[in-house]
């Protein structure tokens, strides 16, 4: 009898310990959800945001250099 007493007692030890950690982890969860994500929304919105201005001036900068290769050539055609 007594070692059935004992192994009640280990595990309701054991499921209070699982009750906290659980509890532990939901505010864990609860608090990279409200806190952690939305900053990370909003920085990933600024890099979009850069890399599109990036893009942009890439493109020019090819567009200038294929320009200044082919109007002289174009020129001496003529």
């Amino acid at each position: 009898m007594d070692r059935n007493k004992l192994e009640k007692a280990k595990q309701e030890v054991r499921l209070t310990q699982l009750e906290i950690d659980t509890k532990i982890i939901k505010s864990d969860i609860k608090v990279i959800r409200d806190n952690h994500l939305a900053h990370m929304a909003k920085d990933i919105d600024k890099i979009d945001t850069k890399v599109d201005k990036l893009d942009m001036r890439l493109w020019a900068i090819l567009i200038l250099l294929v320009g200044s290769l082919l109007i002289p050539l174009i020129r001496s055609l003529w």
